[in-house]
């Protein structure tokens, strides 16, 4: 009798787990593309989505398939349980080492929440326990049975942790080209209409977000960052007639800005209480781009003289340093073609190419500090020229894949937008949304990424990070919304890099 009883728990135990792992497994494998986006989207598994999303139906129907068959029942037992410590140990570590906590999977347990979920498999694993040790008792001593449940659990435990430990290493250092999504690291947004589509974002100054206008360049709007509060302006130029102005933008460099013509070239200067340029400035050569780096120092892109390809200088008082660090796989010019940002946390210039999967970060004497890749897997995207004015001009045959198509930087971060989709991502949300990958400066790591919800069907152009807030600015609308400080620490982030010298860390590729 008491024999019988144990039978019965036994095989109720089995039928137990067949029936879970059977239903998970039909669920997964119908619906086996949201499986496999899901585990894309873990911290966990993303780096090998592909064969785990085939390895878990696989081995939870051959588990059922052991369970069935009475004589090697408690084979299935075990493999049952350590199935479930792997299940358990997941979430673990998704709930306390994980940077941040995806969606639940689907199937049989789509309702629960995470400890929900833990919960119901540490039921199970209690359950596979009592099984192993009622199916076992004539083959294994109690010692015996414990020994091997105990050497199951740390095997699975092991394994999961190895795992993560790979995928994080993957997908942090190299470059697999995976996404991972947290839970809502913005807020929502708040928006103005702008009236506009030539505004960009200047800068900040005092809580004012400054606007500069490409039509009307001595036009400035300044908005408080809740947008409540809008003051329009003018800048005062004395001069301004003697020059054939074709690409002024207005830089701020707080207490000052900058009035700037790379065209020309010319550098006006002005205070921001009077919004009036005091003293002006030309640099010997033309620039196509241009950050303050302080006081009357700036970082440019210009051509070589000699072969008129890219290259970086850094101009202003006593100081005129140049670098040929823009290099060439290409012409020189359409392939180094890209943004250049200044960090003033770290004092750093960066310059992040359009058409390659790399950012270059050097310290403001543009010594090289190291050469960082992106997630993006291409590393070069094929450019195709076309000449024009009898082979005197050289122009692009066709608009070449931009892998970078916008950056700015804050803190110890890189936040870069890409319209590359990655593994397991959808083309609907891409059209409803921005993809912004963040990086870190201090860690060379790959963070996350999150979405920019278009605003009125309207894409960001481009955004710059104030404080906390991330200010995005569309062909209508000017958009702020809230960076959560669980996501994004800027204060307590220090400059820990050497800038020159011997101790200066070394040029990663």
């Amino acid at each position: 009798m008491k024999n019988k009883l144990k039978s019965n728990i036994i095989i109720f135990i089995s039928y137990l787990y067949i029936f879970l792992f059977t239903y998970t497994a039909i669920s997964k494998i119908i619906d086996f593309e949201t499986f496999l986006v899901q585990l894309g989207q873990s911290p966990l598994l993303s780096a090998y989505a592909n064969w785990v999303a085939v390895l878990i139906p696989a081995a939870e129907i051959i588990i059922s398939l052991i369970l069935l068959i009475p004589k090697i029942r408690y084979i299935g037992l075990f493999l049952a349980f350590g199935l479930m410590i792997m299940f358990s140990s997941y979430i673990i570590i998704i709930l306390n080492f994980s940077d941040f906590i995806p969606c639940s999977c689907g199937g049989i347990i789509s309702q629960m929440n995470w400890n929900e979920h833990l919960f119901f498999n540490f039921t199970f694993v209690v359950i596979g326990g009592i099984g192993i040790i009622l199916d076992t008792h004539l083959k294994f001593t109690l010692k015996e049975q414990l020994i091997k449940l105990t050497s199951i659990s740390v095997f699975s435990i092991v394994s999961v942790v190895i795992l993560y430990n790979l995928s994080e290493n993957e997908m942090h250092r190299n470059n697999a080209f995976i996404r991972r999504y947290p839970h809502h690291p913005i807020s929502d947004s708040k928006a103005i209409p702008l009236g506009y589509n030539s505004y960009y974002i200047a800068g900040f100054n005092e809580g004012k977000i400054i606007l500069g206008n490409t039509t009307a360049p001595l036009h400035i709007v300044e908005i408080d960052t809740t947008l409540e509060d809008k003051i329009v302006r003018r800048i005062k130029m004395k001069d301004s007639k003697k020059y054939l102005f074709s690409a002024v933008q207005l830089k701020i460099k707080a207490p000052h800005f900058y009035l700037v013509d790379g065209s020309i070239p010319i550098i006006f200067k002005g205070n921001l209480s009077t919004w009036e340029t005091t003293t002006k400035e030309k640099p010997d050569a033309k620039f196509s781009l241009l950050e303050p780096i302080k006081q009357d120092v700036f970082i440019v892109r210009q051509n070589n003289a000699k072969t008129s390809e890219h290259e970086l200088q850094i101009i202003g008082k006593e100081n005129n340093t140049s670098t040929n660090i823009l290099q060439k796989k290409v012409d020189g010019v359409f392939d180094t073609d890209g943004m250049l940002l200044y960090n003033e946390q770290f004092n750093f210039i960066i310059y992040s190419y359009y058409y390659r999967n790399q950012t270059i970060i050097t310290d403001n004497k543009l010594n090289l500090i190291k050469r960082v890749k992106t997630i993006d897997t291409l590393s070069q995207s094929p450019l195709e020229f076309a000449y024009t004015k009898g082979y005197t001009e050289k122009k692009l045959a066709q608009q070449p894949i931009t892998i970078n198509k916008y950056a700015t930087t804050a803190g110890k971060y890189i936040f870069i937008k890409s319209n590359r989709l990655g593994k397991y991502e959808s083309e609907v949300i891409a059209k409803q949304a921005s993809i912004i990958d963040v990086y870190n400066i201090e860690n060379n790591t790959y963070e996350f990424s999150f979405y920019f919800y278009h605003h009125n069907n309207e894409e960001i152009k481009s955004f710059k990070i104030y404080n906390n807030l991330i200010i995005g600015i569309t062909n209508s609308y000017l958009v702020v919304r809230k960076l959560k400080s669980n996501y994004f620490q800027f204060e307590n982030s220090k400059n820990t890099w050497p800038v020159s010298g011997k101790d200066r860390k070394p040029v990663t590729e």
